[in-house]
């Protein structure tokens, strides 16, 4: 219905910057976007799919270390309000542990799919530490919206689709923000339109346009997209539950890496996620942390 809160991203705060986002991944045609996405130095925010991480688990590894941010994007993509409360932590919470588990980092940001959301979607929400990020709407209440997932299914044309975006990029202009749009990477005909079309629209748009991931767009440091080695002990707000293990979670990784350290002195070791901690330069932790990230929690 439209209906936001302060704790909801719906938008950059700088004018003519897009926050770029692709959802519903990742999927076979997700190589293809990334490939063109390093191509042009670019980087977006992947708001992925829990049971389609665990199909694709390589492709989720490339998101990450190429230097994208993952974020929860539901367990199945149902509308979260029709669920009920257990069924919602359910669908966040499975989703975020399959990430973890594959990347051995817990997203800080939720996309709830439909953009469905309430007060009560939303608390359940930032109670588990998960921000929700939605898309923008124009000066007349228009979402920003490709309509792209529509092509697949033949309800739009792939024309009338890049005409969409044309329409979003104008819309763009006339708001005092930068500006969120949905597309997707679930299908070869959504990867098409982003590659053949409105990545290079938006690229060659005058005036000139600042594309970046929805995290880096919002000003937050890289580190704070993860529970892992976030130290904003203001998210979202300071007395919620989420802030409290925020600001102990650095600590507590410190602490796991001396004493993982100290036990591979022994000949112990434990395995874990396969990818561990990117940093900020996108390269594998250190030996230390890589050594203790079986040790990871996941608070759902």
């Amino acid at each position: 219905g439209g209906y936001t809160r302060s704790t909801d991203i719906v938008s950059c705060p700088t004018k003519y910057t897009w926050g770029m986002s692709f959802d519903d991944g990742p999927s076979p045609s997700t190589p293809k976007l990334l490939q063109f996405l390093s191509e042009k130095q670019l980087k977006a925010t992947f708001f992925v799919v829990g049971s389609r991480t665990i199909e694709y688990p390589e492709t989720l590894k490339d998101e990450y270390m190429s230097g994208n941010e993952i974020s929860v994007h539901t367990w199945s993509h149902p509308p979260l309000t029709k669920l009920t409360n257990e069924e919602i932590v359910a669908e966040l919470g499975w989703t975020r542990k399959a990430i973890q588990d594959i990347l051995g980092v817990t997203p800080t940001t939720m996309r709830p799919p439909y953009g469905d959301i309430d007060d009560r979607v939303r608390a359940i929400a930032l109670a588990m530490g998960l921000q929700p990020i939605i898309w923008t709407r124009g000066p007349e209440n228009n979402q920003f919206d490709t309509n792209d997932w529509q092509v697949p299914g033949g309800l739009v044309t792939g024309p009338e689709s890049y005409q969409d975006f044309l329409y979003i990029l104008g819309n763009a202009t006339l708001i005092d923000t930068g500006f969120i749009v949905l597309e997707h990477d679930l299908y070869p005909q959504t990867v098409d339109l982003a590659v053949g079309y409105t990545l290079n629209a938006a690229l060659s748009f005058t005036p000139q346009l600042t594309l970046e991931p929805i995290g880096t767009c919002q000003g937050w440091p890289e580190a704070n997209m993860y529970l892992e080695t976030t130290t904003n002990a203001t998210f979202p707000y300071p007395d919620s539950p989420a802030a409290s293990q925020a600001s102990t979670t650095a600590s507590a990784r410190a602490d796991q890496a001396t004493n993982g350290a100290a036990s591979s002195g022994n000949g112990s070791s434990s395995s874990g996620a396969a990818v561990g901690v990117r940093t900020v330069s996108s390269v594998w932790a250190v030996g230390a942390l890589a050594l203790v990230s079986g040790m990871l929690f996941v608070v759902l």
